[in-house]
Order: structure tokens, then C-alpha cells, then sequence
């Protein structure tokens, strides 16, 4: 391959990153990467996005979550699961929106906890970071 070669190959992947991301995020392998990152942190920090605690349970909840077995030091919204089965990556040309069905019998969890239930912290942020990295690197390398 000439280096001109090598050069306007280089240029191609710069140009259209966004769309080699686009489509790295359309890949069922990323999605499910990107919903448990985003699941465990919210499960094991019981925070939102930016940092901030979602509460405590009450003290009937408390008992009622150590029958089940689950966490009773920090609100994880995974009673039974079907908030964190709705979770859906939604990718676009550089990026992608993460949405969730939040409604749970007759409350509202986004309009209880804030939108920002759903967006990842900077550890999260960082496991993401670092997921692209290797994915562009790797795609990187297979067309050289």
C-alpha cells in the first residue's frame, strides 16, 4: 500500500467517524455494553448521573427488599426489574440517547428521580470512553 494510499484511508476514517460510531453503536454486542454499564451503576450507587443519592427506603420498604434479598441501603429502581428490561440505546451519527420506560404503576420514576437517572456518571463515562477507543481502534486496524 503507498503512502498517498495509507494517507486518503486515514483521511476517510477522521471524515466519517461519526458514522463508524453510528454504526459501532448499532451493534447488539455494544448495546447490551452500554445498558449494563449504565444498569450496574445505577444499581450499585443507588445515584443518578450526577452523583446525587435517589434516597433511602422507608423502613416497610426496607423489610420488604430484605425478604426479596435485594440492597435496602440505597434505592436501585430494580424492585422487579421491568424498569431496567426497558432500557434502550437509541444511537444517532456520533452519539447515542438512552431511554427507559419509567413509569411503574402509578408513579412517574423520571419525574420522582430526575431525567438523570439514566445518564452515566464519569466512571461510567470513562468505561465508555475506553469501550470506543478499543472498538475505533480495532476497526482502525482492519482497514490497514
Amino acid at each position: 500500500m503507498s503512502f498517498e494510499n495509507c494517507i486518503n484511508i486515514a483521511l476517510n476514517f477522521f471524515e466519517n467517524i461519526d458514522s463508524i460510531i453510528f454504526d459501532i453503536t448499532k451493534e447488539k454486542e455494544t448495546q447490551d455494553f452500554l445498558i449494563d454499564v449504565l444498569q450496574d451503576q445505577l444499581f450499585t450507587t443507588g445515584e443518578d448521573g450526577n452523583g446525587l443519592s435517589l434516597g433511602e427506603y422507608s423502613p416497610v420498604t426496607v423489610k420488604i427488599k430484605r425478604a426479596k434479598g435485594q440492597p435496602t441501603d440505597r434505592i436501585t429502581l430494580k424492585d422487579t426489574g421491568a424498569f431496567y428490561n426497558s432500557y434502550e440505546i437509541d444511537p444517532f451519527e456520533g452519539g447515542f440517547f438512552i431511554d427507559a420506560d419509567g413509569k411503574k404503576k402509578d408513579t412517574d420514576l423520571f419525574f420522582r428521580y430526575g431525567d438523570d437517572i439514566l445518564k452515566p456518571n464519569e466512571e461510567t463515562t470513562t468505561l465508555i470512553a475506553e469501550y470506543y477507543e478499543q472498538r475505533l481502534f480495532e476497526y482502525w486496524e482492519n482497514i490497514f
